[in-house]
């Protein structure tokens, strides 16, 4: 359960971030994706869409390690 309901708490900025998400998300749905695996446990952190994404780091929900992940870049092979 969330520690706070914000459809109630702030309905209009509620409903303003899930219009521009469900844009995002009907933009990256029809898109190559990369799984983030953590390299501990082999638990998957998060999933990248197609774009420029630089060095990122995140913390393993079911370890607990904090993961550095290097810069990925889509391109096609020749």
């Amino acid at each position: 359960m969330p520690k706070i309901n914000i459809r109630e708490q702030d309905p209009r900025k509620y409903e303003a971030v899930k219009a521009e998400q469900d844009k995002l998300k009907a933009i990256c749905g029809s898109q190559i994706k990369v799984a983030k695996i953590c390299p501990y446990c082999g638990h998957t952190v998060s999933y990248i869409c197609k774009g420029t994404h630089a060095y990122t780091q995140e913390k393993c929900t079911n370890c607990g390690e904090t993961i550095t992940f290097p810069p990925i870049s889509f391109r096609r092979n020749r």
